[in-house]
């Protein structure tokens, strides 16, 4: 993943397959899958001030590494700009994180509802 696009305010469903350097996929089953965007310049060691963040602990074929990352309105509901971001898989003696990549939460045109 390059750069990711987001609709401001409204739902966004990730379909993520998640591999390890040589490309296998990672089994999840069992294991915790954290998805979080922070700003480009948060440096910080938490998460305390990330601009969203989601936790998933149900996977869509775990043992092919498939999940998916199911986004409310209200957490794509954000500044429109660049973040960065990163998926980190945990449990069973597992820690990895992926390469970090872009976030761009994108204006949304037609906001009518009638």
């Amino acid at each position: 993943m390059d750069i990711l696009h987001i609709q401001k305010g409204n739902p966004a469903s990730l379909n993520v397959t998640i591999t390890d350097a040589a490309g296998t996929a990672l089994d999840l089953t069992g294991r915790t899958v954290f998805f979080t965007v922070k700003r480009k310049n948060d440096y910080s060691d938490d998460d305390e001030d990330a601009v969203i963040t989601k936790t998933v602990t149900s996977h869509s074929d775990p043992t092919a590494g498939k999940t998916v990352i199911s986004l409310t309105a209200t957490q794509t509901d954000v500044d429109r700009g660049v973040y960065k971001a990163d998926i980190r898989v945990y449990g069973e003696g597992l820690q990895r994180n992926t390469e970090q990549f872009y976030v761009e939460i994108i204006e949304v045109i037609t906001i009518r509802t009638t």
